[in-house]
């Protein structure tokens, strides 16, 4: 890329500022009067400007709500997308388009997901691609960066939405339709009202035309309502950038013709696959990802798995010793850090491939009054196909105005490959590994443990085989990953030990119990045991039961393990309501569950206790075993597998 992106600034606090210096100079502090009425050339030539083009459509998210399937809806974008300058949540564009769908398609569940980082654009969003969007299988991706794009030169923007476009169309198992949607800043006026979409939206139409994706052009409409006369930009965007509630409402207005069309069309009556040509962009940011410190060499100056004040990143690599040191090797493009700075912020050196050692200024005028998430470059324009080394160590010298010399990081950016230091070992060397660094789980399994799971614990015991299946949702999918069969298998050396993953995301037994699903899901792998568990049953004890039944119905043999919940977010009614043992006032569903396994003669294990006293007892960060908000990452699927194991030992 000919130009190195701007320093990308979140802010922590919930009005979440635009931060992209372009921006700045469009957003007064005092708002501008509203300008003159345009004139009728100028309100004809905005006229010609197509709201929407539709391409290729949105041919799968239509056939899904014809079906009154679960559709997931992620909204990918910066603050707009977040929310920004609305009174309350509910009347930002992502929560208005939310309930006019549910209201026009009331048979359809429709699961939103906020993929916003305010004062982001598509750089660092290419970067986040695969955690913030990916990870949770979307059929429907909205892309809102057009704004926080602004100032960036044609390549860069091109290569980073390719880079976005191509991650969800290649590597996103649910291979989402995508939309893109540009809203409005006071900078766009002049250029609409001469007939022509600003810069930055002409480069994502570039990317939109290549790949067949629609387009609503959201500022549209807003720029009607100011240009002729019938509104202030003031009253549109106090800030001339972010909506008020009434802006966010004309943004609803601008889609709604988009998506009645989408829905006017005939839906095809099969998964539509969208298509991949080859690149616009030689640089296209397909490789884009966040890379973990813990997939790095640390010298001793650096603590791991520290607390962080920002959900973007779960724990942070923390540091004030001069000289401390990381370094990694990657192949790859460019690399770039994703940290959190304040007044207490230092400064960086980086070598690259062994080179001179290079200063990178980390703290700026704004750490003065506020530790925000900060992400930005080190080194861009590298030969892709060559290995790099890359090392940053703490600066010795403090910054003018700082506290101290700190360091918080939370990923490394990279386009490119990283090996991820335990592959191609052997699987169980490599969970061991992982748990070598951590504090042991000491809970102690009850000596009830095996009620209602004899036939379980004979064959594990004498063999010859044993399959159980995990049935859940992607909680279920975390404790497969911990591999805790293999320490059963530890334990277990006369047993062949067969474990079966069968999980979709976001579900519980509400879905699995109905069309026969339990026939694919459960039945066809003829499992010794079931396990159900998960944080999304909805407190369905009866779905619970119904699928308990229609398995055992076709397998009389079949013992039933339940499991209370584990993860999810640090704000839900199982923890806000914790107690150590299974409490019906304070959390029912643990206490309910508990009661499904005796009337249904299952085995039950109250995971919620051991694991949410481990991690309290850890002296880590509650977040440093999660990889997102909600999800476990590596050291936190160990927890649970080291838990099952526990469970289910001799």
């Amino acid at each position: 890329m000919s130009h190195s992106p701007l320093p990308i600034t979140l802010a922590c606090a919930a009005l979440l500022p635009l931060c992209a210096a372009s921006l700045r100079a469009q957003a007064p502090a005092t708002p501008a009067p509203a300008s003159a009425p345009a004139s009728q050339a100028e309100l004809a030539a905005l006229a010609s400007i197509p709201a929407f083009t539709m391409r290729d459509g949105l041919p799968n998210f239509a056939r899904m709500v014809a079906n009154k399937e679960e559709v997931r809806v992620s909204y990918f974008g910066g603050s707009i997308t977040a929310g920004a300058g609305s009174s309350k949540p509910e009347f930002c564009y992502r929560e208005l388009l939310h309930s006019w769908l549910k209201k026009q398609h009331p048979d359809t569940r429709f699961t939103p997901y906020n993929a916003a980082i305010g004062g982001t654009g598509s750089w660092l969003g290419a970067f986040r691609c695969w955690n913030d969007v990916g990870y949770q299988r979307p059929h429907l991706v909205i892309v809102e960066f057009a704004v926080n794009d602004g100032g960036a030169p044609e390549p860069e923007v091109i290569a980073s939405m390719e880079g976005i476009v191509r991650q969800l169309r290649l590597n996103t198992p649910s291979k989402p339709d995508i939309l893109f949607v540009y809203t409005l800043v006071k900078g766009h006026l002049d250029d609409l009202k001469a007939g022509k979409l600003p810069p930055t939206m002409q480069y994502h139409e570039k990317v939109a035309a290549h790949y067949g994706i629609p387009s609503v052009v959201m500022a549209k409409r807003g720029a009607e309502e100011i240009l002729s006369g019938r509104m202030s930009m003031e009253a549109f965007a106090k800030d001339n950038v972010h909506p008020t509630d009434a802006g966010y409402a004309f943004y609803l207005e601008a889609l709604k013709p988009f998506f009645n069309q989408v829905f006017a069309t005939p839906a095809p009556a099969t998964a539509v696959n969208s298509k991949v040509p080859a690149a616009l962009s030689p640089k296209a940011m397909e490789k884009a990802k966040l890379v973990s410190y813990d997939w790095t060499t640390l010298d001793e100056g650096w603590l791991g798995w520290q607390l962080s004040s920002a959900s973007q990143l779960p724990h942070l690599a923390v540091s004030n010793k001069p000289g401390s040191t990381i370094s990694f090797k990657f192949k790859g493009s460019q690399v770039g850090i994703y940290d959190i700075i304040g007044p207490d912020t230092g400064n960086l050196e980086f070598s690259l491939n062994g080179g001179d050692w290079q200063k990178k200024v980390n703290f700026d005028k704004y750490c003065l009054t506020y530790a925000r998430p900060h992400a930005t470059p080190l080194v861009q324009n590298l030969d892709p196909s060559k290995e790099h080394e890359i090392k940053i160590r703490i600066a010795a010298e403090k910054p003018e105005g700082s506290k101290d010399i700190y360091t918080r990081l939370g990923w490394f950016l990279v386009d490119g490959t990283v090996e991820d230091p335990n592959a191609g070992i052997d699987p169980l060397k490599r969970i061991d590994n992982i748990y070598a660094s951590m504090k042991p789980v000491t809970w102690t399994a009850p000596e009830d443990r095996w009620t209602n799971l004899e036939r379980t614990r004979e064959k594990l015991a004498n063999g010859p085989a044993f399959t159980m299946v995990l049935l859940g949702d992607s909680i279920i999918g975390d404790t497969s990953a911990s591999n805790f069969e293999l320490l059963m298998q530890r334990d277990y050396p006369k047993s062949n030990i067969k474990k079966v993953l069968s999980l979709r995301g976001s579900t519980g037994c509400w879905w699995y119990k109905d069309e026969n699903r339990v026939e694919s899901y459960v039945i066809q792998h003829t499992p010794d045991l079931l396990i159900i568990g998960g944080i999304s049953q909805r407190d369905d004890i009866e779905a619970i039961r119904s699928v308990i039944h229609q398995s055992r119905a076709k397998l009389p043999n079949l013992e039933v393990l339940l499991l209370t919940p584990t993860f999810g977010s640090n704000t839900s009614v199982m923890l806000q309501n914790y107690t150590l043992k299974p409490d019906a006032k304070a959390y029912p569903y643990r206490a309910n569950l508990q009661k499904l396994a005796q009337e249904e003669k299952c085995g039950f294990f109250d995971m919620t206790a051991p694991w949410w006293e481990y991690i309290k007892s850890s002296g880590y960060a509650t977040d440093s075993f999660k990889r997102d908000v909600v999800h476990a990452n590596a050291r936190g699927s160990q927890i649970l597998g080291r838990l099952m194991q526990k469970f289910f030992a001799p």
